[in-house]
């Protein structure tokens, strides 16, 4: 059998892994628009036919059309994928979930997007005592999370024996917000970026979203180079955050929907700079206006300074604002099983 584009099985392994039940070739070929992929339903199924025999995906149903659903296989391919099939992911990931976001500042309802952290279940109460000083010093993205216990579902996943699962609001939710005003945003790079008396300062390390396989804070994190928890205590240490470019003629009405989101618990903002003109050091385009965002995954990074060993994954889920919880909540929450319920207004 010829082999088919390895960029589009990769894509296709990617969209049945992320979803919450098994995917005819219909759905798949859908999906696959937001990989910047436009494939007939046909094509699609020759993809699974030929990934079925390798192993790679199974059929959840019986009959010619029925769903697939990825196997172990299938997930091992996604790893060993090579790098340059997958250059510039993270970008139409990040475009892709943007659009797919259904979050109404109106309402406070709707689906934002999460990054989930899994840890050992039995330190989940000292990480939840660890990431309250990061929220409070604001430099999460916003004031909710979300818990999960082995067996649990959190998002698109359910937590294995043994872990616990921590979902923290992924900066992207900015870019959503933005987009249901109309307002586009470009996605430019993550880095390290280092605070003085608690005010940006300058970016030590960058990662351009077109050029990167992984999120650049998943991969900051794992290097040990933040100090989340010193810049919690201290107002001086190196966070998680990320660049962004609006239109400066869009600048009045995206100062709004940022106040907005502040309103609601939902601050990530942490510095705007001045029409056309370079922040922090990195110009902008002509017509532009930069934007510095917390990075939703710097609770996480303190947990790996602190010693507790993380698995993250960067805007892994896309799951109902009305069911996160205040961080304040969860150690409470905690105590008393009740960590999936809905929070209280």
């Amino acid at each position: 059998m010829q082999k088919t584009d390895p960029k589009q099985r990769v894509a296709i392994l990617r969209i049945l892994r992320d979803g919450e039940k098994p995917l005819s070739s219909a759905a798949i070929a859908r999906e696959m628009s937001g990989y910047g992929y436009e494939l007939s339903s046909r094509t699609v199924r020759l993809y699974l036919q030929e990934m079925e025999h390798e192993g790679l995906v199974a059929c959840a149903s019986r009959g010619r059309n029925g769903g697939r659903r990825i196997t172990a296989q299938g997930v091992e391919e996604i790893k060993d994928a090579h790098v340059t099939g997958r250059v510039g992911f993270v970008t139409a990931r990040v475009d892709a979930l943007s659009w797919q976001m259904t979050f109404n500042p109106s309402t406070s309802q709707g689906l934002i997007l999460l990054n989930v952290t899994t840890i050992p279940i039995e330190a989940l109460e000292r990480a939840l005592d660890i990431m309250v000083p990061v929220f409070d010093a604001g430099l999460g993205m916003g004031h909710y999370l979300a818990v999960a216990r082995s067996g649990d579902r959190l998002g698109q996943y359910t937590l294995p024996p043994g872990k616990a699962g921590i979902g923290t609001v992924c900066s992207v939710t900015v870019n959503g917000a933005l987009l249901s005003a109309c307002i586009p945003v470009q996605s430019s790079f993550g880095g390290v970026l280092e605070l003085q008396d608690r005010e940006p300062s300058r970016f030590t390390d960058v990662i351009y979203y077109d050029g990167t396989t992984l999120d650049p804070l998943e991969i900051f994190i794992k290097a040990r180079l933040t100090s989340v928890g010193q810049a919690a205590r201290t107002g001086h240490g190196r966070i998680g955050a990320s660049f962004r470019e609006v239109p400066t003629i869009a600048l009045p009405d995206v100062v709004k929907v940022l106040k907005r989101l502040e309103r609601m618990g939902l601050k990530g903002d942490l510095c705007i700079g001045k029409p056309n003109q370079p922040l922090l050091g990195f110009p902008v385009h002509e017509g532009r206006t930069g934007l510095v965002l917390a990075g939703g995954l710097n609770p996480a990074a303190a947990l790996e300074e602190a010693g507790i060993p993380t698995q993250s994954t960067a805007f892994s889920s896309l799951y109902p604002f009305e069911k996160l919880i205040h961080y304040r909540d969860a150690p409470g929450r905690l105590a008393s099983g009740d960590l999936l319920h809905r929070r209280i207004s």
